[in-house]
């Protein structure tokens, strides 16, 4: 609505500025050729209506002046600076002229007709070349220059042009001639004025980007009317005649439009503009208020069903863990009449760590440990694919009983049986398969990928880490390398212990991002070898949980101890 308001049609924005033009015409004819404005007003009358005119015409500079040099820090367009300073000097000079009219009070120096005349031509010339001059320029157009340094210059200007006037009067032009009234030299200023004013009015038009905008048809209007001042100026012989006081009117109306047209540019349509910028927030907020309140029923409606989701994921976790759980030994077990003690603390509800020991005959017992790659539900899934691969099924049949007493044998075919999987191209794990021979005394073992040598524990207090050659991970590389384990054997004496754990023991961090470490564990079993395999379990597990402190576990931690005995 307020948009169609300062919107019309171009050719009514030329029609309105033609019609203006007409009906200045019509009352400059009429001024020239009645008698009614050919008359001579009482000097005093003259005066006081002059000074009023001229004080109107002085307030409407300075407001211009004021309220385009306040806003310049905002906009720094040059082309309000230039008008501004352009009202400055004028008004500055309408002073001036006013309080040099013959009549006033002296000014200075005698009051004269010539001096008064002097400023009033030097005033409209500086008007009308300030006025091309903004319109010259884009009201984007800006410049860094700071305005004290405008107002400085105009200043100076103004007092030097001044100074000239009122001291040096000699040279300056006759603009007035006490006997037969205006000269020629001034009525061709005030035509050079106009025509100045013409070209001014040109290049408004072409360069205004809305030539259908309100404000740049009033300015056409504003300068239209100055014209006609102009135009009157040249006509009148007295300097109290009616005819002189006809163009101050016409002065000020031409002043009072240009204020206008400036103020509402600069000032009041930018405000008009934030309001309604203001009033489409406020709607946009009232429509974002509405979307929230509709996202936040969806985001409650969708956070149950979430919930119910969550829920029954973690019953069907609850479910997994207890089948995994179902898998892992007992934290205590004895098997052929050799001790097992585990700790096995899963990192979340699932774990990717398995083990295992169990009877392969009278003689044999075999057993694995395994750090599947990740955590969560797919390695505890490998963890259950492992553990039903690597435990023997029938371990009676002879041909299976040599398989499961050969570790590398148990480690190739393991490798073999996984690369037939569909498991996902990224999942490994790493482990370590063994075999302990009761009557022998022998512990048979291979690698593969196991970073995490066990710890022979032995009767007398001394450890010793277990050899491990550098065995190939299980994973999906069958098509292209097919690996090549190697088994290490060691001799057990009576009572002699193994420690076997995973990479998340001695990977423990604390809340400095310290390590718990290899040299931490071996230390700690060296000084503790007198306990007995479950209190050594337990001390290492403490020792563990002092030393991570707040910070949170990373990795399950798994380990079990093999304690030897002789029946």
């Amino acid at each position: 609505m307020f948009t169609n308001k300062f919107n019309i049609d171009t050719n009514v924005t030329k029609f309105h500025t033609i019609i203006t033009a007409i009906l200045c015409m019509i009352i400059i004819i009429f001024v020239r050729f009645s008698s009614v404005f050919n008359i001579f007003l009482d000097q005093q009358l003259f005066l006081v209506l002059h000074t009023i005119f001229e004080i109107l015409s002085v307030l409407v500079s300075f407001s211009i002046f004021l309220a385009l040099y306040n806003i310049y820090d905002f906009t720094n367009s040059i082309r309000n600076v230039i008008f501004a300073n352009t009202f400055y000097i004028v008004g500055l000079l309408d002073i001036m002229h006013f309080l040099s009219y013959s009549g006033m009070p002296m000014f200075l120096t005698e009051n004269l007709s010539q001096k008064a005349t002097s400023f009033w031509i030097f005033a409209r010339i500086i008007m009308a070349v300030g006025l091309l001059c903004a319109s010259i320029f884009k009201k984007e157009t800006i410049t860094k220059v700071n305005k004290r340094y405008f107002i400085l210059l105009s200043t100076i200007f103004t007092i030097v042009l001044g100074y000239l006037v009122i001291y040096n009067s000699s040279i300056i032009p006759t603009f007035f001639d006490e006997k037969t009234g205006l000269t020629m030299t001034k009525i061709v200023l005030e035509y050079i004025v106009m025509l100045l004013l013409i070209v001014s009015m040109y290049v408004i038009y072409k360069t205004s980007k809305e030539k259908n905008s309100i404000l740049t048809r009033n300015m056409l209007i504003a300068i239209t009317i100055a014209i006609a001042s102009e135009i009157i100026f040249t006509m009148y012989i007295d300097v109290h005649d009616s005819i002189n006081l006809l163009g101050h009117v016409f002065k000020v109306i031409s002043y009072f439009i240009i204020f206008r047209v400036l103020f509402i540019e600069n000032i009041k349509d930018p405000y008009r503009k934030a309001s309604e910028m203001r009033e489409q927030l406020n709607n946009h907020v009232i429509r974002l208020e509405d979307i929230a309140k509709q996202k936040t029923k969806e985001m409650a409606i969708a956070n149950y069903k979430l919930k119910n989701m969550n829920n029954k994921m973690l019953k069907e976790l609850d479910a997994a863990k207890q089948i995994q759980m179902a898998l892992v030994p007992k934290k205590y077990e004895n098997h052929l009449g050799i001790k097992f003690y585990s700790e096995y603390i899963p990192w979340g509800k699932l774990s990717g760590d398995s083990y295992k020991y169990f009877k392969i005959d009278e003689k044999n017992l075999g057993m694995f440990l395994i750090d599947v790659s990740g955590h969560g539900v797919s390695s505890a899934m490998l963890t259950i694919f492992a553990d039903r691969v690597l435990t023997p099924f029938d371990a009676e049949v002879e041909e299976d009983k040599e398989f499961y007493l050969n570790p590398k044998e148990v480690l190739k075919d393991f490798y073999e049986v996984f690369n037939e999987s569909d498991f996902p191209e990224e999942t490994h794990m790493v482990m370590l398969y063994g075999v302990l021979n009761i009557e022998t005394s022998e512990f048979t073992y291979s690698s593969a990928g196991l970073n995490c040598n066990p710890i022979h524990i032995k009767n007398n207090g001394e450890i010793q880490l277990l050899e491990l050659k550098d065995g190939f991970p299980i994973c999906k590389l069958g098509s292209i390398f097919v690996p090549d384990y190697h088994n290490e054997t060691i001799k057990l004496g009576r009572e002699d212990r193994i420690l076997f754990f995973t990479d998340g023991v001695i990977e423990e961090t604390n809340n400095t991002k310290e390590q718990y470490g290899l040299s931490r564990l071996k230390d700690l079993i060296k000084d503790k070898s007198y306990l007995n395999s479950k209190g050594l379990l337990k001390k290492i597990c403490d020792d563990l949980t002092e030393f991570r402190g707040e910070a949170q576990m990373e990795d399950d931690i798994t380990m079990y101890i093999m304690d030897f005995t002789k029946r």
